[in-house]
Protein backbone atom coordinates (compact mmCIF):
# COMPACT_ATOMS: atom_id res chain seq x y z
CA UNK A 1 0.00 0.00 0.00
CA UNK A 2 1.33 3.58 -0.93
CA UNK A 3 2.74 5.16 2.39
CA UNK A 4 0.75 8.40 1.79
CA UNK A 5 -2.78 6.06 1.69
CA UNK A 6 -2.11 3.84 4.38
CA UNK A 7 -1.41 7.24 6.69
CA UNK A 8 -4.79 8.51 4.97
CA UNK A 9 -6.47 5.27 6.10
CA UNK A 10 -4.98 5.53 9.52
CA UNK A 11 -6.03 8.94 9.81
CA UNK A 12 -9.48 8.56 8.73
CA UNK A 13 -9.35 5.33 10.96
CA UNK A 14 -8.90 7.40 14.02
CA UNK A 15 -11.48 10.26 12.92
CA UNK A 16 -13.89 7.86 12.51
CA UNK A 17 -14.07 6.55 15.82
CA UNK A 18 -14.07 9.81 17.20
CA UNK A 19 -17.78 10.05 15.28
CA UNK A 20 -19.83 10.10 18.20
CA UNK A 21 -17.83 12.87 20.08
CA UNK A 22 -15.93 14.89 17.63
CA UNK A 23 -15.05 17.63 20.17
CA UNK A 24 -13.25 14.94 21.80
CA UNK A 25 -10.15 14.73 18.55
CA UNK A 26 -8.56 17.59 18.28
CA UNK A 27 -5.52 18.51 16.39
CA UNK A 28 -3.20 17.88 18.99
CA UNK A 29 -4.87 14.55 20.50
CA UNK A 30 -5.23 13.18 17.25
CA UNK A 31 -0.85 13.95 16.54
CA UNK A 32 -0.07 12.66 20.00
CA UNK A 33 -3.02 8.96 19.18
CA UNK A 34 -0.62 8.57 16.10
CA UNK A 35 2.85 9.32 18.08
CA UNK A 36 2.03 6.56 20.73
CA UNK A 37 0.56 4.28 18.36
CA UNK A 38 3.78 4.29 15.91
CA UNK A 39 5.72 3.83 19.39
CA UNK A 40 3.45 0.85 20.67
CA UNK A 41 3.64 -0.97 17.41
CA UNK A 42 7.63 -0.30 17.11
CA UNK A 43 8.10 -1.92 20.88
CA UNK A 44 5.97 -4.90 20.32
CA UNK A 45 6.62 -5.41 16.56
CA UNK A 46 10.11 -3.95 16.29
CA UNK A 47 8.59 -1.74 12.51
CA UNK A 48 7.05 0.79 11.73
CA UNK A 49 3.44 1.16 11.53
CA UNK A 50 2.67 4.44 9.57
CA UNK A 51 6.74 5.98 8.66
CA UNK A 52 5.77 8.99 9.89
CA UNK A 53 8.93 10.90 10.99
CA UNK A 54 8.08 13.25 14.30
CA UNK A 55 9.42 16.40 15.65
CA UNK A 56 9.80 18.28 18.56
CA UNK A 57 7.06 21.05 19.09
CA UNK A 58 6.43 22.90 22.39
CA UNK A 59 3.47 20.25 22.76
CA UNK A 60 5.23 17.45 22.45
CA UNK A 61 6.10 15.55 19.31
CA UNK A 62 4.41 15.80 16.11
CA UNK A 63 4.29 14.58 12.50
CA UNK A 64 6.57 16.27 9.99
CA UNK A 65 4.18 17.86 7.57
CA UNK A 66 1.23 17.13 9.45
CA UNK A 67 -0.29 20.20 8.16
CA UNK A 68 0.04 19.55 4.84
CA UNK A 69 -1.06 15.29 5.73
CA UNK A 70 -4.67 16.92 6.94
CA UNK A 71 -4.89 19.40 4.13
CA UNK A 72 -4.17 17.01 1.43
CA UNK A 73 -6.56 14.49 3.55
CA UNK A 74 -9.67 17.25 2.97
CA UNK A 75 -8.63 17.85 -0.45
CA UNK A 76 -8.93 14.28 -1.51
CA UNK A 77 -12.23 13.96 0.51
CA UNK A 78 -11.30 11.82 3.33
CA UNK A 79 -12.23 14.03 6.39
CA UNK A 80 -13.50 17.78 6.92
CA UNK A 81 -11.59 19.92 9.00
CA UNK A 82 -13.60 22.54 10.52
CA UNK A 83 -12.48 25.42 13.25
CA UNK A 84 -14.27 26.22 16.36
CA UNK A 85 -13.94 28.65 19.33
CA UNK A 86 -14.70 27.33 22.66
CA UNK A 87 -14.18 29.62 25.52
CA UNK A 88 -11.64 32.08 23.15
CA UNK A 89 -9.84 29.12 22.20
CA UNK A 90 -9.20 27.60 18.80
CA UNK A 91 -9.89 23.87 18.39
CA UNK A 92 -9.70 21.98 15.07
CA UNK A 93 -12.40 19.08 14.60
CA UNK A 94 -12.15 16.66 12.35
CA UNK A 95 -14.91 14.81 10.22
CA UNK A 96 -14.51 11.05 8.60
CA UNK A 97 -16.48 12.05 4.85
CA UNK A 98 -15.96 8.10 4.21
CA UNK A 99 -15.92 4.82 5.43
CA UNK A 100 -12.25 4.04 6.57
CA UNK A 101 -10.31 0.95 4.24
CA UNK A 102 -8.89 -0.98 6.58
CA UNK A 103 -8.58 -4.28 4.01
CA UNK A 104 -4.86 -3.84 3.62
CA UNK A 105 -4.27 -3.42 7.29
CA UNK A 106 -2.81 -6.50 9.35
CA UNK A 107 -4.66 -7.67 12.15
CA UNK A 108 -2.03 -6.46 14.67
CA UNK A 109 -2.26 -2.85 13.21
CA UNK A 110 -4.80 -2.54 13.83
CA UNK A 111 -5.31 -4.02 17.15
CA UNK A 112 -2.25 -1.48 18.23
CA UNK A 113 -4.48 1.44 16.81
CA UNK A 114 -7.52 0.18 18.58
CA UNK A 115 -5.60 -0.40 21.52
CA UNK A 116 -4.22 3.22 21.66
CA UNK A 117 -7.62 4.80 20.32
CA UNK A 118 -9.45 3.31 23.03
CA UNK A 119 -6.61 4.08 26.00
CA UNK A 120 -6.69 7.69 25.10
CA UNK A 121 -10.45 8.27 23.99
CA UNK A 122 -11.38 10.08 27.28
CA UNK A 123 -7.95 11.72 27.58
CA UNK A 124 -7.54 15.29 27.27
CA UNK A 125 -5.21 16.65 24.92
CA UNK A 126 -2.90 18.48 27.69
CA UNK A 127 -2.54 14.93 29.66
CA UNK A 128 -1.50 13.47 26.35
CA UNK A 129 0.94 16.15 25.70
CA UNK A 130 2.34 16.31 29.40
CA UNK A 131 2.88 12.42 28.91
CA UNK A 132 5.12 12.64 25.83
CA UNK A 133 7.36 15.46 27.70
CA UNK A 134 10.08 12.30 28.44
CA UNK A 135 13.48 12.04 28.86
CA UNK A 136 13.75 11.86 24.60
CA UNK A 137 11.52 14.95 24.58
CA UNK A 138 13.98 16.64 26.98
CA UNK A 139 16.60 15.68 25.78
CA UNK A 140 16.00 17.09 22.06
CA UNK A 141 15.34 21.21 20.66
CA UNK A 142 12.08 22.47 19.56
CA UNK A 143 12.21 20.72 15.74
CA UNK A 144 14.43 18.31 15.98
CA UNK A 145 13.42 14.49 15.14
CA UNK A 146 11.71 12.45 17.79
CA UNK A 147 12.72 8.93 16.47
CA UNK A 148 9.60 6.17 17.00
CA UNK A 149 12.67 3.83 17.90
CA UNK A 150 13.03 6.04 20.99
CA UNK A 151 10.51 3.92 22.88
CA UNK A 152 12.79 1.20 23.37
CA UNK A 153 15.08 3.95 25.97
CA UNK A 154 12.30 2.66 28.38
CA UNK A 155 13.94 -0.88 28.54
CA UNK A 156 17.39 0.57 30.34
CA UNK A 157 17.56 1.20 33.50
CA UNK A 158 20.25 3.44 35.26
CA UNK A 159 22.71 1.41 37.00
CA UNK A 160 22.40 1.99 40.57
CA UNK A 161 25.72 2.16 43.46
CA UNK A 162 25.49 -2.03 43.43
CA UNK A 163 25.56 -2.02 39.30
CA UNK A 164 28.50 0.51 39.30
CA UNK A 165 30.42 -1.40 42.38
CA UNK A 166 30.17 -4.91 40.09
CA UNK A 167 30.92 -3.29 37.09
CA UNK A 168 34.15 -1.77 38.69
CA UNK A 169 34.75 -5.36 40.88
CA UNK A 170 34.58 -7.09 37.03
CA UNK A 171 37.18 -4.69 35.31
CA UNK A 172 39.36 -5.14 37.92
CA UNK A 173 38.78 -8.43 38.14
CA UNK A 174 39.99 -8.75 34.14
CA UNK A 175 43.02 -6.60 35.06
CA UNK A 176 41.08 -3.89 32.76
CA UNK A 177 40.63 -0.92 35.93
CA UNK A 178 43.54 -0.76 38.45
Amino acid sequence: MDTSKKIYEIVNYIVSCFKDNPSKLGKVKLAKILWFADREFMYKYHSELTGLEYQKLPFGPVPKKYDQILNDMQKKSYIFIDEIFKDDTKQILFTSLKKPCLDDFSAKEVEILDKIIFSFKDKKASCLSKITHDDLYNSVQIGDIMPVESVFWQDIETPNADDIKWAIQSLKDKGIKK
